[in-house]
């Protein structure tokens, strides 16, 4: 797996770290978003990162691009966030 895009965290239109994190984003499919939110919506992706990151909720900007954080899957190493692509301000 690449982690060949770069994130950061915002939140209340403050950048909330400034640690740039090395993540892996994938589009969501409508089968993959059916299981886990029970709905589609178009602009959902999945961040994958290499270490656990504890963030539940907010913004985060991927190479320029804004995202709202949806939901978050933690395991003992790893992190999952999902987002949907924000076109509002932050």
């Amino acid at each position: 797996m690449r982690y060949n895009k770069r994130l950061q965290f915002v939140d209340d239109k403050l950048v909330k770290q400034q640690e740039v994190y090395p993540v892996n984003v994938t589009s969501m499919g409508v089968k993959a978003q059916n299981l886990v939110f029970g709905s589609v919506k178009q602009g959902r992706i999945a961040v994958r990162f290499q270490n656990r990151v504890n963030v539940r909720s907010g913004y985060m900007v991927i190479d320029g691009d804004n995202f709202k954080i949806e939901n978050s899957t933690y395991t003992d190493r790893t992190s999952t966030i999902y987002g949907v692509e924000y076109r509002g301000r932050l």
